[in-house]
């Protein structure tokens, strides 16, 4: 089944220019300041387009820019602890697809809609409410399989529709790495869970030949996301930003569900 019709004559300067803005950010995100930021991403060109057409267009510019960054922190990666975390992500992928294709097209929006709704206000009710959580130091070494499965898998359903970076936070932070290895496991996650998509999304008939032309259009975006990221992250004040990230979050969930009735 052939889930999107799109060439480049169908695409718009309106899509064009918010799908460029969306790479930006996402290499912005991932180069000065990780967490969730770059959840903003797939439901920002959703709201030009669709899911599908989201998701076609900038997972090939996800996964190229993964392996520039998964080859920088290749040193720094606790493979014994990264195999476990990555199998889970991967079922987590599988089960999402299945899912993407028992669920009616114009349903996916609410879907997104939901989802991103769903993160911002969790973050903006931790941060309103100051409310602290006591994290007990774990051996990196343990296997806590529920734990491990049901908090990787999550974020690799998760990442289908965002970057579902949440759920496997969850589970790295209690261990307390090394901020170098901490970083270093997140990136190779989500290099591998992208990855991953690839086969997936392309049996789905999202990512075509037409499709990667477009994307290919937006390469030249990530180059600039990330030299800025680097140069802003030292100067630019990261809770104020992540705040208003959220916010739009906020603003952009509930266009989408609203867009969906």
């Amino acid at each position: 089944m052939k889930w999107i019709d799109i060439s480049m004559e169908s695409v718009s300067v309106i899509f064009l220019s918010v799908s460029l803005f969306a790479v930006f950010f996402v290499a912005l995100a991932k180069a000065g300041f990780g967490g969730m930021i770059g959840s903003l991403a797939m439901p920002l060109v959703a709201t030009v387009s669709d899911i599908q057409t989201a998701i076609s267009v900038l997972l090939p510019t996800y996964v190229v820019m993964d392996l520039f960054i998964a080859w920088t922190y290749r040193k720094s990666v606790p493979y014994n602890f990264l195999w476990p975390m990555a199998i889970s992500g991967i079922i987590g992928v599988i089960i999402a697809a299945f899912v993407f294709t028992l669920i009616d097209p114009e349903y996916l929006s609410f879907l997104l809609g939901t989802m991103s709704l769903a993160i911002g206000l969790n973050f903006i009710f931790k941060r309103l409410t100051n409310r602290q959580k006591h994290i007990i130091s774990k051996d990196p070494n343990e296997r806590e399989w529920i734990r491990l499965m049901g908090l990787n898998g999550s974020s690799g359903f998760s990442s289908f529709f965002l970057m579902g970076e949440a759920p496997v936070q969850m589970f790295i932070l209690p261990y307390k790495l090394p901020p170098k290895v901490f970083v270093a496991t997140l990136v190779w996650f989500f290099c591998i869970i992208n990855w991953a998509k690839v086969p997936v999304v392309i049996q789905l008939g999202l990512i075509t030949r037409e499709t990667l032309w477009i994307s290919l259009l937006l390469f030249p975006a990530m180059p600039f996301g990330i030299y800025l990221g680097k140069k802003i992250n030292d100067t630019i004040p990261k809770e104020p930003f992540y705040f208003i990230i959220h916010v739009l979050l906020l603003m952009i969930g509930s266009f989408l569900i609203f867009q969906s009735f």
